[in-house]
């Protein structure tokens, strides 16, 4: 008969194996299912711009999240459904990781079976999984750092160390967001005096030299581009919305389970041994209610849960213990009902619209009509007079323009594309010579001090009045008074 003991490993069970293999297996089912619903998003069609142009850092992230974008669609082919195989997989990941959570404080199997059951209904979860974007892969990261961080104020061996510098490492690769979490877990061990003591070995500083190593050449190219992305961050910082409204994303991404964590947090605090992993959850959710976007720390939400479901565990009065059990099972299962619809694209591109789901999910509307615009735009160059399309360019105001074009639009009917925006800013080719310029996104008063007379010739249109970023864009004909290179910097938009 298999063992287990508090706060310890557990040995593998048939029955435990077959839950986490099942419900991996059916978050994973529940995405492929619905992940080719919409066409790329915007920020997809981004990712795999950057990852055509690989170099070691990107002005708002770091290149592992682009990379992966390039070799995935090299492997299986550029549509939305291949590129989300890998964020659906590491959702089935993320599932497994939060029954692990409870399996490594000890829990039984009913209660790591209810850490998967919340874990696979979870919004939070559902609605960035769905999608190829860095959110997923930073999540990843900081459930797999806050497990190795579990097993080390469980049982400070010395190879959790190693494997918590390791995937913090990774982690500062995927995005720049974990250094909350680092944060986190450093004060966390400041204040633990068992934990700080340990700092009197090799193995911590072990652990942090190995995530600088694998930190090192994205900083190194920080440093060699003027630190651009201090700059988007500076720009990026108030998009948020402000405390308030960080908070109230927090209460309705939990929502039914807000209970739930609560009780987890609160236990975390009042367990000496488990006190280090409260700490480490909650200053990167303090510190992102100021900076920055609530979310960023939704990778500490399944462990705080997996604490709650352990406490639940312990309720001394076997009918309250059943019956606040029944209650998650509920609790879990509303979470789904309720915001399915909201976060994951189970709703077609031509009731998106009539639906309001466009104005509620910035995802939702942001995935449609990427091929019409740009054959759109593609149509408005070729009906300029011959005269003005003979040495014109495309400059979008936004990156998703050319990643559109790139995919979509015939390479013998438009010319050189390139946008001001983010890591685009880098890609203009230094032999460029335009004398016109077809600016997208642009009205003619945005562009007055570049251009002589500049005219609005089009305005874009997104498909079935789906609100998203294009919808009513200006297309703007520009005859440049300087070459494009010289109003470059001019044009840059790091935000």
């Amino acid at each position: 008969m298999a063992s287990k003991t508090v706060f310890g490993r557990q040995p593998p069970q048939p029955a435990a194996v077959l839950l986490f293999a099942g419900a991996a297996a059916a978050v994973i089912a529940l995405h492929l299912a619905t992940n080719g619903t919409l066409g790329f998003h915007t920020d997809e069609l981004y990712y795999l711009d950057c990852g055509w142009h690989p170099a070691l850092g990107y002005v708002d992230f770091p290149p592992i999240v682009p990379l992966l974008a390039r070799l995935e669609t090299g492997l299986h082919g550029v549509n939305p459904w291949n590129l989300r195989v890998l964020p659906t997989l590491l959702g089935g990941f993320m599932v497994v990781l939060s029954g692990a959570y409870v399996r490594r404080l000890g829990g039984s199997l009913r209660l790591q079976a209810l850490a998967l059951l919340i874990a696979i209904t979870a919004p939070y979860l559902l609605g960035a999984n769905w999608v190829f974007q860095t959110v997923t892969f930073d999540e990843a990261t900081w459930m797999v750092s806050l497990y190795w961080f579990l097993c080390l104020v469980i049982d400070p061996r010395p190879r959790y160390w190693i494997y918590l510098g390791l995937t913090l490492g990774i982690g500062l690769e995927v995005k720049y967001t974990i250094v909350g979490l680092i944060a986190g877990i450093a004060v966390a061990v400041f204040f633990t005096p068992r934990l700080r003591a340990k700092l009197r070995t090799k193995y911590p500083w072990i652990a942090g030299a190995i995530a600088l190593l694998i930190w090192a050449p994205n900083l190194v190219w920080q440093f060699a581009e003027g630190l651009p992305t201090l700059a988007y961050i500076a720009n990026h910082g108030g998009s948020g919305g402000g405390p308030l409204a960080n908070a109230i994303v927090i209460v309705v991404y939990l929502f039914f389970l807000l209970p739930l964590w609560l009780f987890g947090l609160v236990t975390l605090f009042r367990s000496p041994l488990l006190r280090p992993i409260g700490i480490a959850c909650t200053l990167p959710l303090v510190l992102f209610l100021f900076v920055g976007k609530s979310y960023y720390a939704v990778g500490t939400v399944p462990i705080v849960l997996a604490q709650g479901l352990m406490a639940v565990g312990r309720l001394r009065r076997p009918r309250l213990r059943s019956s606040v059990q029944v209650a998650v099972v509920i609790a879990a299962a509303l979470e789904f009902v309720v915001f399915a619809q909201v976060t994951l694209p189970i709703t077609p591109p031509s009731r998106l619209h009539a639906a309001g789901l466009d104005a509620k999910n910035e995802l939702f509307a942001d995935s449609v009509g990427w091929d019409d615009i740009a054959r759109q735009v593609q149509t408005i160059y070729g009906d300029l007079p011959d005269g003005e399309r003979n040495g014109t360019i495309i400059i979008s105001a936004y990156y998703g323009v050319p990643g559109a074009l790139r995919i979509y639009g015939d390479p013998k009917r438009i010319p050189v594309v390139v946008s001001p925006q983010l890591s685009d800013w880098y890609w203009l080719p230094g032999n460029l010579n335009a004398t016109d310029a077809l600016m997208v996104d642009y009205q003619p008063s945005d562009v007055a001090w570049m251009c002589e007379s500049p005219r609005l010739v089009a305005h874009l249109s997104v498909p079935y009045h789906v609100q998203g970023l294009e919808q009513g864009a200006p297309v703007t004909f520009c005859h440049l008074n300087a070459p494009v290179q010289q109003v470059w910097r001019r044009l840059r938009n790091f935000s």
